[in-house]
């Protein structure tokens, strides 16, 4: 299937306040019942699995978290697997961010994810989940590089990522399962499969990055994980 970048309404509050919140809901529907969590949950143990046993201290930062609902989520997992994690939900809409976090929410930033409010090295994961493909390299605005060498700029130990496969079959899916959702959702879910990433590419931009171990893996259904690893010969 051909790349098809295009613009999402929802990248732009292009609608109606309560719009928009319903987009986000439908958002996170989508998440929940359409493997966003499961392939949380096994990119997480591919990750762990290499991790040594007695790091257990954790912070974690997700970058175009949208409501932080799936910050909260991969926080809450990480919990489960014996990690005591402290987490920030990052995006560049207050509108999407919702009310301040409270109780074991994660903290929420405002910010550009290209030019995050961090130092360099000083968060050990950050992740990111259906937003990558948001950005594309072009020969005037190499953004998707840029975007990658950001959050890899401050990660100490591990990028993970997750996010669509382009591909005929869950474009068509998409699109007739858009049907139900309201008018922002209708216009944004087919555009968002026809300009992510195939396994080859995502594996050629990550390969770039100098000093980082590369992992990429299938995830259901029509998912692709990236898992990238600081190389302990490249650190400091």
């Amino acid at each position: 299937m051909r790349l098809r970048p295009a613009h999402e309404l929802l990248d732009e509050d292009h609608g109606s306040p309560a719009e928009i919140r319903q987009s986000l809901r439908e958002l996170w529907w989508i998440n929940q019942r359409l493997g966003g969590l499961s392939s949380w949950r096994r990119l997480l143990a591919v990750w762990q699995a290499a991790q040594p046993a007695a790091t257990r201290a954790l912070t974690l930062l997700d970058v175009g978290a949208g409501t932080g609902e799936m910050a909260a989520a991969i926080a809450a997992e990480l919990g489960r697997r014996g990690f005591v994690v402290r987490a920030w939900a990052l995006d560049r809409r207050q509108s999407h961010l919702g009310a301040a976090a409270a109780g074991g929410a994660p903290d929420r930033l405002v910010a550009d994810a290209q030019r995050l409010p961090f130092a360099c090295a000083s968060v050990d994961v950050v992740t990111c989940n259906l937003f990558l493909h948001h950005f594309h390299d072009a020969p005037a605005d190499p953004a998707a590089s840029r975007l990658l060498r950001e959050m890899t700029r401050v990660a100490r130990r591990a990028v993970l990522i997750n996010d669509l496969e382009r591909a005929w079959i869950p474009y068509a899916f998409i699109r007739l399962l858009s049907r139900r959702f309201s008018r922002i959702t209708r216009h944004d879910g087919p555009r968002s499969v026809a300009q992510a990433y195939t396994a080859r590419e995502l594996g050629h931009l990550a390969a770039a990055l100098p000093g980082w171990r590369c992992q990429i893996l299938r995830l259901w259904p029509y998912r692709l994980g990236l898992v990238l690893e600081r190389d302990a010969r490249h650190a400091g």
